[in-house]
């Protein structure tokens, strides 16, 4: 991503990313193809003070 996009990877802790991978696992169980979650997070914009 560069700059002007207004998401960036989400910053996690371990325990988040475990429960994203077995939420990714069972998903792809009941659908029968591998499925793949991506965690962003909305950057802070600068403000636009005049």
């Amino acid at each position: 991503m560069n700059n002007t996009d207004p998401y960036s990877f989400a910053q996690l802790r371990q325990e988040d990313i475990q429960q994203i991978r077995q939420l990714e696992e069972r998903l792809a169980e009941s659908s029968g193809h591998p499925i793949t979650l991506i965690a962003y997070e909305e950057q802070q914009q600068p403000s636009k003070e005049q």
